[in-house]
């Protein structure tokens, strides 16, 4: 069997909220969750020629679409003030979901508002400090294939 063409080379980048904007990597951070959520609505059909004795069919559609994405890692000095004042002030910054691939690879990347939904500190005995970021879309995702 196959294994396909596999990657390694996903990442999350936030952005600085200037005019043009710059995407960064979080120094320190070294693991990334995405879920994309397609959530269905439904409607239940009777047949329209024999309502009473065909059963109703349900029909399903898109009715909102949601992206979270998780990041744990290191706490690192360089990236701690861009994660402090995004806990604090709780606004909405862009996010790049970053599949870092060739165009002929299906390389590309989603960009979207988001929200910082929490952020964990973590230490155990005299290691490093980690952290956990849970992040929610707050808006619209667009898809830009690599060029």
């Amino acid at each position: 069997m196959g294994t396909g063409n596999q990657t390694t080379r996903l990442v999350v980048q936030v952005g600085n909220g200037a005019d043009p904007e710059v995407f960064a990597h979080t120094c320190g951070a070294n693991t990334f969750g995405i879920t994309l959520t397609n959530n269905h609505g439904q409607t239940v059909s009777l047949d329209c020629d024999n309502p009473l004795d065909v059963p109703a069919t349900i029909v399903r559609h898109l009715e909102s679409q949601d992206t979270s994405v998780t990041m744990t890692g290191v706490v690192t000095t360089q990236a701690w003030p861009t994660w402090r004042s995004w806990a604090d002030d709780g606004s909405a910054k862009n996010i790049k979901i970053f599949l870092d691939e060739s165009a002929a690879n299906n390389g590309g990347f989603w960009t979207l508002p988001a929200l910082l939904g929490g952020l964990e500190l973590q230490k155990e005995n005299s290691g490093k400090v980690t952290f956990t970021a849970t992040i929610s879309g707050a808006g619209q995702r667009a898809w830009t294939d690599a060029t």
